[in-house]
């Protein structure tokens, strides 16, 4: 590997740019939303990583190369991955109120990275109405616990899946508003690479 050397303008301008699709995948999903949950309080988190899955713009780690491993590395355009299991992406999110949602981008047929964000659902189930159980001595109190899976595989949505997710969850049409909009700001991510390109 040569050392590629960049000028600081350019640098800047790289730097900026990915920022700015941040930034837009924020306000995409807080617009989109429908829980006051991420429309106000804004418990929604935004990355970007390289095609390797390491972060670039962020705050909430690279968990995605365990992730895409259990998919033998089977990723297409238009794949959605729906994940909540703290403990398969080491802790990123915290419980199982955070819906995370990966998306792989694409350019002229080649990957060139991953769109990720979590946004906090109103209701997963669990004992107790919001799933926040105070006195929880386990994961299993909390509510339905997704392993990763395609939510959308090649752009078609899996229906049987999301029908079987929302039926375990007091606020369905919340949930799946809510799912959409952290998938629209990952969308949003995709669209940035592709005006940048």
């Amino acid at each position: 590997m040569t050392d590629a050397q960049i000028d600081p303008i350019t640098l800047d301008l790289i730097e900026n740019a990915l920022l700015n699709a941040r930034f837009e995948m924020d306000e995409v999903v807080r617009r989109a939303a429908m829980s006051p949950t991420i429309r106000v309080q804004h418990d929604e988190f935004p990355m970007i990583c390289n095609a390797r899955g390491q972060m670039v713009v962020g705050q909430f780690g690279s968990y995605i190369p365990e992730v895409i491993d259990r998919f033998g590395g089977d990723i297409s355009e238009g794949d959605v991955i729906l994940l909540n299991d703290p403990y398969v992406c080491r802790g990123s999110i915290s419980h199982c109120n955070d819906w995370l949602v990966i998306v792989p981008i694409f350019h002229a047929g080649g990957h060139v990275g991953f769109a990720s964000m979590f946004g906090h659902m109103m209701d997963v189930g669990g004992k107790v109405p919001g799933s926040q159980v105070n006195e929880a001595t386990s994961i299993w109190e909390e509510g339905l616990r997704i392993p990763p899976i395609k939510i959308f595989d090649r752009g078609v949505l899996n229906e049987a899946a999301l029908a079987v997710i929302l039926n375990n969850t007091r606020t369905p049409d919340t949930n799946r508003s809510d799912l959409m909009a952290v998938i629209g700001g990952c969308r949003a991510a995709e669209r940035s690479e592709e005006r940048r390109v």
